[in-house]
């Protein structure tokens, strides 16, 4: 069985639950096809920030979901450190790399700066190719930041493959001089055990919700990026156009929380929107089939996984046209909106509560995390 490194910061940690839980999912079923060891780094401002104070040894190496991992702290400085990220990365890592006694196959690492920058160093010194799979913010957003810019470039060039979760994130990378063949497209896999179709009024009784009331549900960063505060004014507009009552649940945490939360109370919102802030993953579906629709008003995206999760729910989804999102929704152009538009968010968020025409059908077939793992497998095995 070939062995293989999981280098990335982008799951879970002791310190973050639910970050990124499409990878974790993926990581598991992957066990069944590689002997794996995992390095997740934690940064050190997420320790000096959490209460919870783990002493060094009890976390440092460890075991989750059966797979042998160590979390090794990550040092940097903060803001101003960018272009010294991936290498205060690859020498926060390197105990780490000696300490798992580990002679992999070929790494694999996700996020391409710094997470895949400093994997290639280890990969290169080793002679071992590494696959890099990136997400859409480091390709959105690094890879035209000048101080990373060229760091970006020259990673994802070096890569034996790329995975991308969309086309669109895929024809981003050709535009940076990335060879085209080497970026597959495998977008994100789903647990079909929690994201299936259930009726709305025993999900929403089950979590002790009005079980008549029109809903709408968002799933994910408080940040304005995210379009959260679009949707917010979006709300405002709502409540003079509706004759019937309907809320909004806001579910996620983030860096804008207490400029969202002002907000709320400057528009006077208390009684429509709901924070109901981080939720574990393993409960999304519930909250998902206890509305009646999902809204991401997004700026920019890779793929985002709920979409993928709703549609799998059979719920309506507002969305912008950015990134993926077009790639898997059915007459995208009638239903997606542009961002920052926030006439068009509430009007097609009122459709979506009223209007039983307005449907939004997957346009692609959505696999599960074991079929991803199958396809990201045949691809390892091509390259290791």
């Amino acid at each position: 069985m070939k062995k293989v490194l999981l280098i990335s910061s982008f799951f879970e940690s002791p310190y973050h639950k639910n970050r990124a839980p499409y990878n974790e999912q993926l990581f598991i079923q992957l066990t069944s096809f590689f002997k794996i060891k995992i390095i997740r780094p934690i940064a050190w401002t997420d320790i000096a920030r959490s209460e919870r104070k783990y002493p060094k040894r009890s976390y440092y190496r460890s075991e989750w979901n059966g797979i042998p991992i160590v979390y090794p702290t990550y040092y940097f400085i903060p803001r101003l450190g960018l272009p010294y990220n991936g290498i205060a990365y690859r020498l926060s890592i390197a105990k780490a790399i000696h300490d798992v006694h580990f002679k992999p196959d070929l790494y694999y690492t996700t996020w391409a700066y710094p997470d895949a920058w400093a994997t290639m160093h280890y990969a290169r010194k080793n002679n071992r190719p590494f696959i890099v799979r990136v997400h859409g913010s480091d390709i959105n957003d690094l890879a035209f930041r000048p101080q990373v810019r060229d760091k970006v470039r020259f990673v994802l060039k070096q890569a034996a493959a790329i995975i991308s979760p969309s086309a669109a994130l895929k024809n981003k990378m050709v535009e940076l001089g990335v060879p085209g063949q080497k970026i597959h497209v495998i977008y994100s896999g789903i647990d079909p055990a929690l994201f299936h179709p259930l009726e709305k009024e025993e999900a929403a009784r089950n979590l002790g919700l009005d079980p008549q009331k029109k809903r709408i549900v968002y799933i994910g960063s408080f940040k304005e990026k995210k379009g959260v505060l679009d949707l917010v004014n979006a709300v405002a507009q709502m409540r003079n156009n509706v004759p019937f009552g309907f809320e909004v649940l806001l579910i996620g945490w983030g860096e804008d929380e207490s400029r969202m939360r002002q907000l709320i109370k400057e528009k006077q919102l208390g009684n429509l929107i709901r924070v109901v802030g981080p939720v574990d993953h393993d409960q999304l579906g519930s909250w998902i089939n206890a509305s009646d629709c999902l809204t991401l008003p997004s700026y920019a995206e890779g793929l985002p996984n709920v979409v993928l999760e709703a549609l799998a729910c059979g719920r309506k989804v507002v969305a912008t046209n950015v990134g993926g999102i077009p790639e898997v929704i059915k007459d995208a152009q009638k239903y997606l909106i542009e961002p920052g538009n926030v006439d068009q968010l509430a009007q097609h968020l009122i459709s979506a509560l009223s209007d039983k025409h307005y449907q939004t059908l997957p346009k692609v077939k959505i696999k599960s995390y074991r079929q991803i793992a199958e396809n990201i497998a045949e691809l390892i095995h091509s390259l290791a």
